[in-house]
């Protein structure tokens, strides 16, 4: 039922309110202009109206449309999450807004933070075959020139696994030293069961395996299918946001979902989520 009235709300040129059931401006007429002014078109624009800039679209176009209805920041991050398939759930939702936009502690998102990611759904070919590798990646400042950019933390290729047998027969020798190693030929050749060579506390990096299947020529970068962003960087808050590309006013850059999280919470998904080790 709430799904209802909420999508009848949007589709009839409202915006609802999470924890009140009120539109901000019940006369907005639905056109092609009012569409697009709603529309978070950018990851950009969607920080931009979180933090409430004063020079978002959808501010100036409802200040020049109806300069009597005063927008607050409530009213900008309530239009950012998504209401048609939401998964998140509302009193969180609302806590949230509250949490956001209480003055005496207001939050805000930094794009030069480290502490949100980009995740990429790419497809790949492996040795001919299609296959879809996630690829993570976060924003650095460099500290030399101090400029920002892009950089790749984490990769996920199933695929690409190792092989996860152990034959404890095969070791290398304690008085290998004495022979120089003569040994080490054969168990780089020993794929199968390459783990037993390997100390105990060595970490398989998916980011590792996929940088050398591109550097064999084994894969071949194909195109990104899809694209999530992951926000870890207000405490107590993980929120993910995607691109939902449909007509109407809830479309673009929204929250898809919400929940609460500790420090220690956030640090498991870096490694179980983004595959950042």
């Amino acid at each position: 039922m709430l799904k209802r009235v909420l999508f009848s709300l949007i589709c009839t040129g409202g915006l609802f309110f999470l924890a009140q059931a009120q539109v901000v401006q019940p006369s907005i007429s639905k056109t092609k202009e009012s569409d697009f002014a709603f529309e978070v078109k950018t990851i950009d624009e969607f920080i931009e109206r979180f933090n409430n800039d004063q020079y978002t679209l959808i501010r100036q176009y409802l200040e020049t449309k109806f300069p009597k209805k005063k927008l607050t920041r409530n009213d900008l991050i309530r239009t950012l999450f998504n209401y048609e398939e939401p998964l998140w759930n509302k009193n969180i939702a609302a806590e949230f807004v509250r949490t956001i936009c209480d003055t005496s502690d207001e939050k805000f998102l930094d794009f030069y933070s480290d502490s949100w990611y980009a995740q990429a759904e790419c497809l790949v070919k492996y040795k001919g075959v299609s296959k879809i590798v996630t690829i993570t990646l976060q924003v650095v400042i460099s500290d030399r020139t101090g400029a920002a950019k892009w950089v790749i933390c984490g990769a996920r290729a199933p695929f690409l696994d190792f092989s996860k047998k152990v034959d404890p027969k095969k070791f290398l020798n304690p008085i290998s030293h004495a022979t120089d190693f003569i040994g080490l030929k054969n168990a780089m050749e020993d794929k199968m069961f390459v783990r037993n060579y390997l100390t105990e506390g060595f970490k398989e990096s998916h980011l590792n395996k996929y940088l050398a299947a591109l550097a064999s020529g084994d894969m071949v970068f194909q195109q990104i299918n899809s694209i999530s962003y992951h926000f870890l960087n207000l405490s107590n808050w993980l929120f993910t946001v995607k691109n939902y590309n449909r007509p109407g006013r809830n479309s673009g850059w929204l929250i898809q979902t919400l929940s609460k999280r500790t420090d220690l919470e956030k640090e498991e998904y870096k490694k179980s989520v983004l595959f950042c080790d």
